[in-house]
């Protein structure tokens, strides 16, 4: 239950910043600090705490590891729990937290490919086995062909990195920075880990993974469009959404010369999703999080892989596949947590998206922006 300081914080916050502001008094980082205690207080306060039944994960877990074996999987493991997601559970659609920048070399494919070219060079007989061999022993192959057609979005991360270091392939960009007709500072990145090529055509999407980390270390918000290289590209909760939606066209709204939303088209049908000025949005967070918060609905990957749930048990679903190992890296700090499952950053967001119950900044806090 919220404790009687959170609700004082969530009466008394407010005042305190506007009259402040009013006298000239703190700094915009103490006004964002405080802004920041009263967003978690409010976020104590006003948690559903229920359980979204449109959307579960699957929990690459530690049973899973033990049982599978250790990550990275086979890209065919993958391919097999693609296949039995979108056909024999007939999910609706899913998302990989996960991004695939190199080959996948596990089944020595590669490797006769190699000695066809070189040791075996002229030989057509070996070339004609290992050709052969494609259809099963090219696990990025296999794996794009249970991705081809099916509503399945991949992740990428974005990174800092001055070097500006590349891998893999990016999706299309949603827009360009030439496109805008207003200027706007969204959170910008110099590199990327993308997926292959081969997966990324195949794939009906993709998203970046990448939160954002407030001044306390905490991730209260995502950029919902990041920049890299001039272009604008999506989060993975909202490459999802647009899958789910019939891909709408995104546009910026502004309010007082900045950007306040992506507003999400679809013929005359409008949707406002507020924003930062920045890009980033407020993540919805629903209560705790992992295989017991209460929020979403956890199966362990290892079922799914190995057949054992009951057909249609995710009839309709939207799946996302994550991890809630320790050794996967994958917990992140949260005002709710100081480990919380990224993928249910993800799930957050897109139920918020799919509800229209993204906040919006208080007006304090835009009056401050003003303000500078």
């Amino acid at each position: 239950m919220p404790s009687s300081w959170s609700r004082i914080a969530v009466l008394l916050v407010p005042t305190l910043l506007v009259l402040a502001h009013a006298l000239g008094f703190g700094t915009i980082e103490l006004f964002q600090r405080l802004d920041d205690i009263y967003y978690d207080a409010r976020l104590r306060l006003t948690m559903p705490r229920t359980l979204d039944e449109r959307i579960v994960i699957v929990d690459i877990d530690e049973r899973s590891l033990a049982a599978v074996g250790r990550w990275p999987w086979g890209r065919q493991v993958l391919a097999q729990l693609t296949h039995e997601l979108m056909t024999r559970q007939q999910a609706r659609a899913m998302a990989f937290d996960v991004s695939f920048p190199e080959p996948d070399g596990s089944s020595g494919y590669a490797t006769l490919q190699r000695l066809a070219r070189t040791v075996f060079a002229g030989d057509a007989r070996f070339a004609q086995q290992v050709d052969a061999l494609q259809a099963t022993l090219d696990y990025d192959q296999v794996f794009a062909e249970a991705l081809s057609g099916k509503p399945v979005v991949l992740g990428y991360y974005l990174t800092s990195d001055r070097g500006g270091y590349a891998s893999g392939a990016l999706p299309a960009p949603l827009l360009t920075v030439a496109q805008l007709g207003q200027r706007a500072a969204f959170v910008r990145y110099d590199g990327y880990g993308g997926n292959l090529p081969l997966l990324q055509d195949a794939a009906a999407g993709a998203g970046h993974m990448n939160p954002y980390s407030d001044v306390d270390g905490l991730i209260r918000r995502v950029p919902l469009l990041a920049q890299y290289h001039g272009a604008l590209y999506p989060a993975l909760s909202l490459a999802l959404f647009r899958v789910l939606t019939d891909r709408p066209q995104v546009e910026l709204a502004w309010a007082h010369g900045r950007l306040s939303a992506l507003r999400l088209v679809q013929g005359t049908h409008e949707v406002d999703v507020p924003v930062s000025a920045n890009g980033t949005t407020l993540i919805p967070y629903r209560g705790p999080a992992g295989p017991t918060g209460g929020s979403y609905r956890y199966y362990s990957a290892a079922d799914v892989v190995q057949g054992k749930l009951a057909p249609g048990t995710l009839a309709g679903k939207v799946v996302l596949v994550g991890s809630t190992a320790p050794g996967l890296q994958d917990l992140r700090a949260t005002p709710l947590s100081q480990a919380y499952p990224g993928v249910e950053i993800h799930a957050n967001l897109l139920s918020g998206l799919l509800d229209g119950s993204i906040a919006h900044a208080p007006d304090y806090t835009l009056g401050f922006e003003v303000a500078e």
